[in-house]
């Protein structure tokens, strides 16, 4: 019998999972668009400066924020691996962390934001994408959100537990209230 890969289309996004928990439902989604394009922007700039190719598309909406990543890069880090989608085929389950790097603690998951504030849900999607990475063999020990400055000063480093039950707990109270099975 010739083996047959699970498709993964229909697994279940971390901040898909989150998002009853946001609070985003109180904001303009006109607001949330607007934001979630200029997060996309600042992400692939940022990209490109850790591949060396420079601040590509950077403009009066991004720089700050970009200032505010090039402070916290500095001379840049020990990049283990950037923009990687994980699985996990026991539960349906996906997340794309924005990389992974090397500390002297060990491996450490860091998400960039360019939200206004920090969110209440940010711990639990980074114990999210430490369980995933940590299903995939990385072995996470730190989970960072840097959070960046629109006025380009030095970004807010949020360090959260790598806690494999807080975000499970949650993954299953989503399941039980708000998704259907099909």
């Amino acid at each position: 019998m010739a083996f047959l890969e699970k498709s993964r289309e229909n697994y279940l996004r971390v901040t898909h999972i989150l998002r009853p928990f946001s609070g985003l439902e109180k904001i303009d989604p006109a607001v949330i668009e607007k934001a979630a394009k200029r997060g996309i922007k600042v992400h692939k700039i940022c990209e490109g400066i850790i591949l060396g190719i420079g601040e590509i598309g950077s403009d009066k909406e991004t720089q700050g924020y970009v200032d505010s990543f090039k402070k916290w890069w500095g001379k840049g880090k020990d990049i283990v691996m950037m923009e990687q989608r994980f699985h996990d085929d026991d539960i349906d389950l996906t997340g794309q962390v924005d990389m992974i790097i090397q500390t002297n603690q060990g491996l450490a998951i860091v998400d960039i934001k360019t939200s206004s504030k920090p969110s209440l849900t940010w711990p639990a999607q980074g114990s999210a994408y430490a369980y995933l990475a940590r299903k995939a063999k990385y072995d996470i020990q730190k989970v960072y959100f840097v959070h960046l400055n629109k006025y380009g000063k030095f970004p807010a480093i949020h360090e959260y537990p790598v806690d494999d039950s807080f975000f499970l707990a949650i993954f299953r109270t989503f399941k039980h209230f708000f998704h259907e099975e099909k």
